[in-house]
């Protein structure tokens, strides 16, 4: 009888740590069983070769990988070549995950987007009421990018300046130079003050919200933001090359890399597609909140501008989708999602040159699956 119970009780634990398991389990798409997409090979195949820099593709619908392929070398000197595990700097893609940090705080009701970005950063709070965490989400804040002025400044203060340095040349501008919400100026240190409000209402660094907000639980266990040691001391994470074909140079930091927010992470094309997938599944914020971010900016004059937060608002022979490129450090990197289709194609490339871009390439790889 002893021994019956001892098992009984064995059995409840093993049921109950299971059930808390479930609850952590990242997410997972079904394995990749199709055949490579001969039109996608041969679309690398015009601009990628055996001896270049390159890319990965990733393309999913329904949670279903449709294609996964590498091209190209992930280092030239040492002759490595790209495969599906390479490790690659998002660059501006990153900005749709630091606004997801944004509304999962305000959906915890630890912010509003109509505050003044003030109230959570009091050295900016003579830029006024009106300059909001909305308005910095859109690029309507009225301010600009990181222009000569503000340049200078970061550089006065450091060699490598952080977004504590931002913060404090910000509170030495005496204005705006536009009104917020009168035009929609693409702005880097827009989001880098976002990441700031982050971390200044959650209590942890921009890198560790990231990682146990957003990374961890989707399972992204090859993603991480800067600054961060593993970007040099992971082998996975691919050299990037900027100039031109003739004479590729490798392109391994630069002195604004302590800057985060506006794109500072990187990822593997596995990774974004789960990424993409738990958007789907209300794993970080509701698909209410989520929607927000696919609302285009409304001007002060009335007119809108097609950016939600951290997302292009586009159309394909009348079909909506959103995306967002970009392009730093020498690499590349295109994102188009069709939510009505469930359908996305994520695109990183090591190279800032010679790649076709008219329209953006991740659309020119969906096209081949929307015909």
């Amino acid at each position: 009888m002893k021994a019956r119970k001892i098992i009984l009780a064995c059995i409840l634990l093993v049921l109950t740590a299971c059930g808390m398991a479930e609850t952590e389990v990242p997410m997972s798409l079904e394995p990749n069983i199709n055949p490579p997409n001969q039109q996608v090979d041969d679309f690398f195949a015009e601009f990628v070769s055996e001896d270049t820099p390159g890319g990965a593709v990733i393309v999913i619908q329904n949670g279903k990988i449709l294609h996964q392929a590498a091209y190209g070398l992930a280092n030239l000197e040492e002759d490595i070549p790209l495969t599906t595990d390479h490790i690659f700097h998002l660059a501006s893609v990153g900005k749709q995950m630091t606004a997801l940090g944004i509304l999962m705080l305000v959906e915890e009701g630890n912010l509003n987007l109509d505050d003044p970005v003030g109230n959570y950063v009091p050295e900016v709070t003579h830029f006024g009421e009106d300059f909001t965490l909305r308005h910095l989400l859109h690029h309507t804040s009225g301010l600009p990018d990181y222009d000569g002025n503000i340049m200078d400044a970061l550089y006065a203060r450091s060699d490598t300046p952080t977004n504590e340095d931002l913060v404090a040349v910000l509170s030495e501008m005496t204005e705006l130079p536009s009104t917020p919400g009168d035009y929609f100026e693409y702005s880097n240190p827009g989001y880098d003050l976002l990441a700031v409000v982050i971390e200044r209402v959650s209590g942890e660094t921009f890198p560790q919200f990231m990682q146990s907000r957003i990374f961890d639980p989707a399972g992204m266990s090859h993603t991480f933001s800067l600054p961060n040691d593993k970007r040099r001391a992971d082998p996975l994470v691919a050299m990037s090359y900027t100039g031109e074909s003739g004479t590729p140079e490798a392109y391994p930091y630069d002195n604004l890399d302590n800057l985060y927010g506006s794109g500072s992470i990187y990822s593997t094309t596995a990774d974004m597609a789960l990424y993409d997938e738990a958007l789907y599944t209300g794993k970080f914020v509701s698909q209410a909140t989520l929607n927000e971010a696919f609302q285009p900016a409304i001007l002060n004059d009335g007119s809108t501008e097609p950016y939600g937060f951290g997302w292009e608002l586009e159309e394909w022979n009348g079909e909506s989708y959103v995306a967002h490129s970009g392009a730093w450090l020498g690499f590349n990197s295109d994102y188009v999602r069709f939510p009505g289709r469930h359908l996305s194609v994520i695109v990183l490339l090591n190279r800032d040159y010679d790649y076709p871009n008219d329209p953006r390439i991740a659309l020119k790889i969906a096209e081949f699956f929307l015909r």
